[in-house]
């Protein structure tokens, strides 16, 4: 996947440039406004640059050097928003068929398979009203995995999740790239959720990538804070851990790092 996209809005300036891997999540980091989704509206061809490159693998959706557009309906990129987005109207099978009618044809990535992995068989005769918001956002998953994408955006999809039920759905989430090997573009400001699932991660502020690379490199777990209760013992939330060769009195806080 490749993106370079330059976009005025008012006084706001999008400039981004990066590359992610083809079967794996590039994750866009950044606090609220900085560029991220705005950047995905680019990729979605919901909203044009210029100048613009937008390319998963060989197949060029935008380039604005050779005037190639192609129109967001033809892009077959799979889109997962804050909020479900279901079909109030439609069961839950009724949605995801929705999806797959969107596929074109295309039936790459098997109903069933998403369904499994998903875990969203029991749901299938349900109204989305009935749902909790990790089950309504398991079916937005499967919704646009079974439009057969050749790209899958996620903007901020556990952001409206309390903290059990985004833990849930990005194991999920992690289910369904392990298991289909689509790449995803991943937006958040979730240093946890960008060190679980991507494989390539942009840093961006004020419309501009700072860096990228690894989520290890770029945002390493924090320091563990502990106290010496014990000649080179050290307690961390409750948990006793030797550190041979440790002197310091008991009481100490030190701060450990894995």
């Amino acid at each position: 996947m490749r993106v370079a996209a330059q976009r005025r809005l008012g006084d706001f300036r999008l400039s981004v440039a990066f590359e992610g891997p083809e079967d794996g999540a590039t994750i866009l980091f950044g606090p609220s406004g900085a560029g991220k989704s705005a950047t995905l509206a680019v990729v979605a061809g919901l909203a044009k640059a210029e100048p613009a490159l937008v390319a998963i693998g060989e197949r060029v959706l935008t380039d604005t050097g050779s005037g190639r557009f192609v129109l967001p309906e033809r892009r077959r990129i799979g889109i997962v928003h804050q909020d479900a987005r279901l079909f109030p109207h439609l069961s839950v099978a009724r949605n995801l068929a929705y999806g797959q009618r969107r596929a074109g044809g295309r039936d790459r990535i098997a109903a069933d398979a998403v369904i499994d992995v998903l875990a969203i068989r029991p749901l299938l005769d349900r109204a989305p009203r009935d749902l909790s918001g990790g089950e309504r956002q398991r079916v937005a998953l499967g919704r646009a995995m079974l439009s057969q994408p050749d790209l899958l955006l996620l903007d901020e999809p556990l952001s409206a999740l309390d903290a059990a039920r985004r833990e849930e759905v990005l194991a999920f989430v992690l289910a369904l790239k392990r298991r289909f090997a689509l790449p995803m573009l991943y937006v958040t400001h979730s240093a946890e959720e960008a060190r679980a699932l991507g494989d390539h991660c942009v840093l961006m502020a004020a419309g501009s990538v700072t860096a990228q690379g690894t989520p290890a490199d770029l945002l390493p777990a924090p320091t563990r804070l502990g106290e010496v209760v014990a000649p080179g013992v050290v307690v961390i939330a409750g948990q006793r851990i030797v550190v041979p060769g440790l002197d310091a009195p008991i009481g100490t806080a030190l701060r450990l790092e894995r």
